[in-house]
């Protein structure tokens, strides 16, 4: 059963990645369309919005974890939210102390401080959004989670050395109350693509 929910839930969190790609698609091919002329071939004297870079919100975007659809309703969605936040202002402002209170202990010490610092060096997350909430084997949760990161290309994933990054990744959920923290998350379930 749980299996089946799992499957289920995978599923689901592939037809939102295939909507989410399909939209980015759309949106960067109608980034710099400008818009048609108005009645009598008159356009706007102010140019297109397509002119106006500071309408455009910048990359990696708000760094503010956002919760939507049925995540937002789950009981523990703000401790959830606040465990997340502490794990990308950490990675934000380079301060692995923060980073580690937001982790599992064992995932602190594996990666080590040095490790972290070298791996996170030049990363700056944004829009970040929990799509879902799905339970996890073992129990706890998944967080099935978009972000836009930018970083040094030779910072970045050595298959994808890029300065700007989409990611979807699911953050498994561990322990409770006060005491949740995030797993790592498996990198052969993580997807990525340049923005």
């Amino acid at each position: 059963m749980a299996q089946h929910v799992a499957r289920r839930g995978w599923a689901l969190f592939g037809v939102v990645l295939v909507v989410l790609a399909a939209a980015v698609g759309a949106g960067m091919l109608l980034r710099d369309v400008r818009p048609a002329a108005g009645a009598g071939g008159i356009g706007s004297i102010g140019g297109s919005i397509g002119d106006n870079a500071a309408l455009r919100p910048s990359e990696p975007g708000l760094a503010t974890v956002v919760l939507v659809e049925d995540a937002a309703l789950h009981p523990d969605a703000d401790r959830i939210r606040n465990v997340l936040q502490r794990y990308f202002d950490a990675i934000n402002a380079g301060d692995y102390q923060l980073w580690r209170g937001a982790v599992i202990p064992q995932w602190a010490r594996d990666l080590g401080e040095s490790a972290w610092h070298a791996h996170y060096r030049s990363t700056l997350d944004g829009s970040i959004v929990v799509h879902r909430l799905e339970p996890r084997d073992g129990g706890g949760l998944l967080a099935l989670t978009s972000f836009t990161s930018l970083q040094n290309p030779a910072d970045a994933p050595p298959e994808l050395p890029v300065r700007c990054l989409r990611w979807w990744v699911s953050y498994p959920l561990i322990g409770q109350g006060d005491q949740l923290r995030l797993g790592p998350s498996s990198p052969s379930a993580n997807l990525r693509a340049a923005c």
